[in-house]
Formats: C-alpha cells, sequence, structure tokens
C-alpha cells in the first residue's frame, strides 16, 4: 500500500520486517565474499613511453638546408597517439601473443575445441581487453598498463609488446622508396657526368678554361696594347714629320759653298801673315841700331822670305780647296736625313707587330663572343644537374640513414619505466569490493524492504484505517 515519507513509519517498517532486510543483506554479502574467495586474482604489470622531440634522431646531412622547426603541438600529439594505435594494433598483439605462446598467456583459450585461428582471435580479443593503453594530456608519456592471471605472463608481456613496437614501428614509418631515390640518384649522377663531359670537350676543344676570365684577360691585353699602338703611331708620325722635313731641307740647301762662307780655311793663312807682320815691324825696329849687312837683318830677311813663300803658297791652297768644298750644313741634315728615315721605318715594325696582335686578340674575343652563349648553357646544364643530384643524392642519403635507423630499431620513444613483475594482485581490489558489497547489500535491502512494503495491501497501523476509511479509531488492542 502506499506509505507517506515518514521517518517513524519508515522505521516502524523496517523493524516489522527486519527478517527479510537482514536476509537480503545477508545474501548480497555472502556473494561478494564468495565473488572474493572464488576470483582469480589478476596480476597487472606497468610500463611508460616517452616519445622526444627535440633530439634529432637523423644527421643533417645538407649543411645549407634551413633548420626544421620544431613540431607543433597538434603534430606531436598526432604521434602520439599513432603510436598509441600501434600498441594497440591487432597484428602486434597476435604476434605478442605467439611470441609468449597461447598455451601460457591464455590456457583456457588454449584448451578449448576450436581451430587454431579461432583460438587466436580469442586470445587477441582477451588481451586487447585486458590492455590499457594511456596517452597523458599534458605530457609526451604513453602508459601500457596488462592485466593476466600470471605475474610473470604480465610482465613478458608487456617487454615482448614493446619489442613488437619497435619493429612495427620502423615498418610502419620505413621509407617505401627508399630504391626509387636510389635510382633517380643514379640516373641524375650520370647526367652530370654526361654534362660535365660535354663542357670538358667543349672547352678543350676551343682552349677555352674560364671564358670570362679568359675574356677579361683579352680586353686587359688589347688596352695595354692599344695603348702601346697609339704610341707606335705617334711615334711612326713624329718620325715621317721629321723626315719629311729634313727632305725639305735638303732641297733648299747647296751640295758646296764660297770660300766667303768658309773663312776658317784661311786660317793657317792669317797665322802666317800675322807672323809675317811682326817680323817687317821688328826689322823697322832694328834699322835704326843695326847695320843692313849685319847677320841679324840677313837672317830676319830670310825669316820675312821664307814666311811670305809660305802664305803664297798657303793662300793658294786655300783658294783651290774653297773653290771645291762640301757644304758641311748640307751634310749634317743629309745625315740627320738618312737617321729620320731609319727611325720611321724601324717605328713602323713595332706598329705592325702591335697591330697584328690588336687584330688577334679581337679574333679571340669575337671566336669567345661566339661561344657565350654556348659555353653558358653547357655551364648552366651542368649546374642544374649538379643541384639535381645534390639534392636526390641527399634525399637517398636521408632514406638509407633512416632506414638503418628502423632497421636498428632506433626509435624516439624511450622506455622510461620497464615492466616488471608485479608482487600484488591489481584484481580484484578486496577493500573495495568489500565495501562495494556492503553498500550494495544495504541498498538492495533497503530496495527489497520498501517495495514488499509498497506492495502490501494490508491495514497494519490506526493511521492506515484512517488514511483508507477517512474514519477516527475509537480503540485498538494487542493480538494477544
Amino acid at each position: 500500500m502506499m506509505m507517506q515519507p515518514d521517518l517513524r513509519g519508515i522505521a516502524v517498517v523496517f523493524l516489522r520486517r527486519k527478517v527479510l532486510f537482514m536476509v537480503v543483506l545477508a545474501l548480497v554479502c555472502a556473494a561478494g565474499g564468495a565473488y572474493l574467495l572464488l576470483k582469480q586474482p589478476i596480476y597487472q604489470s606497468d610500463a611508460s613511453l616517452v616519445l622526444h622531440f627535440d633530439t634529432q634522431t637523423l644527421p643533417n646531412i645538407d649543411r645549407t638546408q634551413n633548420p626544421v622547426a620544431p613540431l607543433g603541438s597538434n603534430e606531436r600529439r598526432e604521434i602520439i597517439y599513432s603510436d598509441a594505435d600501434i600498441l594497440r594494433s591487432k597484428d602486434l598483439i597476435a604476434a605478442t601473443i605467439k611470441a609468449i605462446g597461447l598455451n601460457r598467456i591464455y590456457p583456457k583459450i588454449a584448451a578449448e575445441k576450436a581451430d587454431d585461428v579461432r583460438k587466436l582471435d580469442d586470445a587477441t580479443t582477451a588481451f586487447s581487453t585486458n590492455l590499457v593503453v594511456d596517452v597523458g594530456l599534458q605530457s609526451d608519456v604513453i602508459n601500457i598498463a596488462y592485466l593476466n592471471e600470471d605475474a610473470t605472463v604480465a610482465r613478458d608481456a608487456v617487454q615482448k609488446l614493446l619489442d613488437g613496437f619497435y619493429g612495427q614501428e620502423a615498418t610502419v614509418y620505413a621509407n617505401p622508396q627508399l630504391q626509387f631515390a636510389g635510382d633517380e640518384a643514379t640516373k641524375a649522377r650520370d647526367k652530370l657526368t654526361q654534362a660535365q663531359n660535354a663542357l670538358a670537350t667543349f672547352k678543350s676543344a676551343h682552349r677555352i678554361a674560364d671564358l670570362q676570365q679568359q675574356v677579361m684577360q683579352l680586353l686587359g691585353q688589347r688596352t695595354d696594347i692599344e695603348t702601346k699602338l697609339s704610341a707606335a703611331h705617334a711615334h711612326v708620325a713624329e718620325a715621317e714629320q721629321r723626315e719629311a722635313t729634313l727632305k725639305q731641307l735638303l732641297k733648299n740647301v747647296p751640295e758646296t759653298v764660297t770660300a766667303s762662307a768658309y773663312g776658317e780655311q784661311y786660317h793657317t793663312v792669317d797665322q802666317a801673315e800675322a807672323r809675317l807682320d811682326e817680323l817687317r815691324a821688328k826689322r823697322s825696329q832694328m834699322a835704326s841700331t843695326y847695320r843692313p849687312d849685319s847677320p841679324v837683318f840677313q837672317q830676319m830677311d830670310a825669316e820675312i822670305k821664307a814666311l811670305e813663300q809660305i802664305s803664297k803658297e798657303r793662300t793658294k791652297e786655300a783658294q783651290s780647296r774653297a773653290a771645291n768644298a762640301p757644304n758641311v750644313v748640307r751634310q749634317n741634315i743629309d745625315t740627320d736625313y738618312v737617321r729620320a728615315s731609319a727611325d720611321a721605318v724601324s717605328a713602323r715594325q713595332p706598329e705592325r707587330v702591335l697591330t697584328a696582335q690588336l687584330a688577334s686578340i679581337n679574333q679571340q674575343l669575337d671566336a669567345l663572343e661566339a661561344r657565350r652563349n654556348q659555353y653558358e648553357d653547357m655551364t648552366r646544364a651542368v649546374q642544374i644537374q649538379n643541384d639535381t643530384y645534390r639534392t636526390l643524392a641527399i634525399r637517398y642519403e636521408t632514406a638509407r640513414v633512416e632506414a638503418n635507423r628502423n632497421a636498428e630499431k632506433i626509435s624516439a620513444a624511450a622506455v622510461i619505466a620497464a615492466p616488471s613483475v608485479p608482487n600484488r594482485p591489481a584484481r580484484p581490489r578486496r577493500k573495495l569490493v568489500a565495501l562495494a558489497t556492503l553498500l550494495a547489500a544495504l541498498i538492495l535491502a533497503t530496495g527489497t524492504v520498501l517495495t514488499v512494503e509498497a506492495l502490501d495491501d494490508r491495514l497494519t497501523l490506526p493511521r492506515d484505517v484512517v488514511r483508507a476509511l477517512r474514519l477516527p479509531v475509537l480503540a485498538t488492542f494487542n493480538a494477544d
């Protein structure tokens, strides 16, 4: 029957139905105790992995490349969750079960009458149920926990799972294009070799070492030769002008000259005449002192006569020479003209040599300029092939190093807590189960009492009569 939520009435109900309450409480507690007594203890082995993202696990082969920016939080979480999914993967769990042995890890499943595939599927499902992979929300740590009835098996299962995880991670992150990258690098190297050989053949055929440097050298040589050629032109022009001037002078200067033009021819005669005048003056002075027939006068007269004879002969000789004497000025001019002509001839030879050299340099420059485009195209092709080969080679070497790292099972995930054999069972948790059993027994017993009381329609209290009949109770009496 319906009851009002009265504390006193509830207490009366529980007192009246205390036997039912104790029976239900005892049954639930007995069930909980039986569970604790009969339940097989399960042991839990734990391990922890940390993923380090800041450490460069691969060497930086390309020293010129820009530094790689650190991964963002989203990328880090993706990698962590990917590794957690690898730990939960069915293939890894199946490999772990095979490594430990089905009879050892799940003997009950091994004893079932079913084929091996079915047994392995059931064991994989059971392993997945008992495996807990927890990813930290604010850290890069992955916690692994596994439950098994055997403590040693639980430890071995976690250890085999970690070992298989590194191998599976190496397989997952392996570069499938390693062979392709190696082939492309080899092809790029062959093309680079062909381009280099073509460029070397072109240089050897046209005698080019460094086109730009050779052009600069030839331009410098041309500048020097042009300067020297200008000086040679000036020297030739000067020599020719001097030659023409001297030639014009030769036309105007006579080949011979008269005596008056050459007073030096009579220098000896003048000396003889001066001596003769001195002797005559002296004889005049001595005439007042000496006699005319004195030996002194005779000697002086003889000297005067001899000097007169010499003076006449010298005068005749000078006149004869003066009549046919060559012009010394013309001779000097003629000598200068010969020298100027020789200088003009000798100056023309360097001019011709420098002109030939200048023409040769211009021809070489024209040839280099004509081959510049082809040379630059071939040089550019070598540079492009070199850059291509370098890029592909770096990619191949990076992939090869990464493949070797994967082959050695070198991972960014490091074990910070290795699995160990647990000393205490993880389940059942006896204190927690006991407390939960007691709470469940109290709740169930209370619920049972209240339910039975609600379903009972008998009138047991005076207020029940008042509530049901709406009449006052005049008297009550006990059953005895």
